[in-house]
């Protein structure tokens, strides 16, 4: 008789696999879940060894309290595990590991070779398994510790295999893995090379800000400020940056709950309240924040990597951890007036970017009062047209030019004659000739008159355009002029950072930023294109890791450029409340005028707004 039943219970095989589907993601998880095993084994020295970014072998090592003979032969039976034992223990986990899904799931798409003892006075043990299924056992003499070494990983997979990035990508997400828990852990010695490259080599330390120094480079940590605030269920401890030193990724930002990195939506918005007004857009801080809470109030198991939790209360953590940051940013940066209870901020220094643009330091080395002015005003005399302030058309009771709407009973600054505003519009058919300038408004934009009316000049991204179209020309015919610098720059960066830029060097050499390794995790830069200052050549260096690092893997040679091109005008453009002759402005005008597209950024944002002669008239109750 024909069997009708379609369900069953799938097979220890099945499971495995179905299970590292959710747990191994990529090389980095396989690292993540066997240096956890070795944290909560009590290890003080632990090894990584990795080829091929993690696809033909992984090796770690620790000296932790090993295994029993009977213990590694169960370490590969699904949902065993030594870190709980009752129900209640779910409710307070005090170890990084826990549910017994790791090692079984890593053994059914690889072939893993186990070494352990837990006496070096007795024998050890090995244990080979492929496929989730055991090939050898054996007694062997060894130190006490344990030993993984896993190769092919995803060879049984092939459609997981074929997923994975390329080497460069994958070995970046295995340093910021390792990164990670060595932060977490100054207490023990961490060891990662790639291919017999040393990419992280720290020693024990009693404070955790040596770990730091150690990781990330000293200079980053004259730039942080000490956090250390405590109540009855929460303590907090660790370090933020100041203010004025931010990154364009939050990359750099580490919280850690009882030691466990997470990455959580309330403990992010804590951190961005804490900073509230005084972050640029678009920037974020670096942090390094130790968070300490009873284990019965955060429940680690919402997840299958273990990345997120949930608080027992959210919005006390949240008060707690923003509050934390406030009060220490407040009491290392007196000149910084925080938001009262009600949201107002009477003094901020640095002062904030009004306008919200782009807040790189520059220089607007291109142009000066000595540079020749080609005309293009005929029958004007330059020298006759003045400077003007035209500040009167900008103050705090009236709407910005940039047209806001106006609030009920608001007045301007001309007594009761309303500012232009809603008769703005982007052009893009014009002659900038066409316009005779009359000076700038709050020092960031560049007024001009002319038959179609009143013509305002973005003056940074009108002269980012033109940097961007003189670079990227210069980009396309490999003839960027370099700049040698007398005395090579030092760059150190984070060893995740290193694996993404190593690719990459001969391709920045063609931009003109020539960087040779130097140290584990350092470069010297050698050049920069003439078109940078010297001391920007750094940033420039980090932030191009950043932007490889958010994008992945980029196809096209010619992608890369595009991007660094735009990144580059972007920072070497003038910036607002930067005050600009009328030799100057003449000259930005004149250059703008030459582009291939006078009128939008490399963004895509309007370079120059136009209030009509019609709409002016009109204003004015004229014909």
């Amino acid at each position: 008789m024909k069997n009708e039943n379609k369900i069953q219970v799938l097979s220890d095989e099945m499971a495995n696999k179905i299970a590292a589907g959710e747990v191994i993601e990529r090389p980095a998880s396989v690292v993540k879940e066997l240096l956890e095993n070795s944290i909560d084994a009590g290890a003080t020295e632990i090894t990584i060894e990795i080829e091929s970014a993690g696809k033909e072998l992984i090796k770690i090592s620790d000296n932790g309290c090993g295994m029993t003979a009977e213990d590694a032969k169960m370490a590969f039976q699904r949902h065993a595990t030594s870190k709980l034992y009752e129900p209640s223990d779910l409710e307070a986990i005090h170890t990084l590991g826990f549910r017994g899904e790791a090692l079984p799931s890593i053994a059914s798409v690889s072939k893993v070779v186990l070494t352990t003892s837990h006496d070096e006075n007795t024998s050890g043990y090995e244990i080979e398994v492929e496929g989730g299924k055991t090939v050898s056992a054996k007694e062997i003499a060894r130190p006490k510790g344990t030993t993984f070494e896993i190769r092919e990983l995803f060879y049984n997979t092939p459609a997981r295999r074929k997923f994975l990035k390329r080497d460069s990508t994958e070995a970046s997400h295995i340093a910021q893995a390792t990164t990670q828990q060595a932060l977490a852990h100054p207490e023990i010695d961490f060891n990662l090379t790639h291919n017999g490259r040393k990419i992280i080599n720290v020693r024990k330390s009693e404070q955790s800000l040596y770990r730091i120094a150690e990781i990330m480079g000293a200079d980053l940590t004259k730039e942080l400020v000490p956090v250390e605030s405590s109540d009855n269920s929460y303590r907090l401890e660790g370090f933020v940056s100041n203010p004025v030193f931010t990154r364009g990724t939050p990359s750099s930002q580490y919280f850690f709950v009882n030691n466990r990195f997470i990455k959580d939506k309330v403990i992010l918005h804590a951190i961005q309240h804490g900073y509230s007004h005084l972050l640029p857009k678009g920037q974020y801080p670096v942090i390094f924040l130790y968070f300490y809470i009873d284990p019965s109030l955060v429940d680690v198991n919402v997840h299958p990597a273990k990345a997120e939790v949930r608080f027992a209360f959210q919005q006390d953590v949240h008060r707690f951890v923003s509050e934390g940051i406030r009060n220490a940013i407040a009491q290392n940066e007196p000149a910084i007036k925080l938001p009262d209870s009600n949201g107002t901020v009477t003094e901020v220094s640095p002062p904030l970017n009004e306008i919200g643009e782009c807040s790189q330091k520059s220089s607007f080395q291109n142009y000066s009062s000595s540079d020749p002015v080609e005309p293009f005003w005929p029958g004007n005399d330059p020298s006759k047209v003045p400077q003007r302030n035209l500040d009167i058309f900008y103050s705090k009771e009236a709407p910005e030019l940039a047209g806001s709407s106006r609030s009920p009973g608001s007045q301007s600054c001309l007594g009761q004659t309303e500012i232009f505003d809603g008769q703005l519009m982007p052009v893009s058919r014009l002659m900038y000739s066409e316009f005779e300038p009359l000076g700038q408004l709050k020092q960031s934009f560049i007024i001009m008159q002319g038959p179609r009316g009143i013509l305002i000049v973005d003056q940074h991204i009108a002269h980012e355009r033109i940097l961007y179209e003189r670079f990227r020309n210069s980009a396309k015919k490999r003839a960027i002029e370099v700049q040698k610098l007398l005395f090579p720059k030092s760059i150190e960066v984070l060893p995740d950072e290193a694996e993404t830029l190593l690719p990459h060097l001969e391709m920045l050499r063609e931009l003109g930023l020539e960087l040779e390794t130097f140290g584990t995790n350092g470069f010297l830069l050698r050049s920069v294109p003439s078109i940078l200052k010297k001391e920007d050549g750094e940033e420039l260096v980090r932030d191009i890791v950043s932007e490889l690092q958010i994008k992945g893997k980029v196809d096209a040679v010619k992608d890369k450029y595009e991007d660094l091109v735009v990144m580059m005008s972007c920072r070497n453009a003038i910036k607002i409340n930067h005050n600009l002759d009328m030799d100057q402005i003449r000259k930005l005008l004149y250059d703008l005028e030459q582009t291939e597209m006078p009128y939008t950024c490399p963004h895509g944002r309007p370079i120059s707004l136009l209030i009509e002669m019609d709409g002016i008239l009109k204003k004015f109750l004229r014909k």
